[in-house]
């Protein structure tokens, strides 16, 4: 089997899941991130952002912003990446569930 094929497969298989796991993941979701701050927060958490950018914005204490981005890692919903930045696996737009954020944004 081809490199080509492997990965053409492998992205079928992929789609699949994403597919057959859609609305548990959006209850999962929905029920770590039950606020518009939190939302905004985990939103914004998408590896490129420092955690200092997202508790300002979000206005948020250092301590609850940590303590939400290890409860959303330990949940698989996020990631450390090898710069120690979090990045978010699922986007909020995807799962219909950025209506409730903040005017202006």
């Amino acid at each position: 089997m081809s490199d080509e094929t492997q990965i053409s497969l492998l992205l079928d298989i992929r789609n699949w899941i994403r597919a057959a796991a859609y609305q548990n993941i959006k209850m999962l979701l929905q029920a770590a991130l039950p606020d518009i701050q939190s939302r905004k927060a985990y939103q914004m958490l998408d590896g490129k952002a420092s955690v200092d950018q997202v508790r300002i914005a979000c206005k948020m204490s250092p301590n609850k912003l940590i303590a939400s981005a290890q409860k959303w890692t330990s949940m698989g919903l996020m990631e450390v990446t090898l710069d120690k930045k979090r990045r978010r696996l699922f986007d909020l737009h995807d799962f219909d569930l950025c209506e409730l954020q903040v005017e202006g944004e």
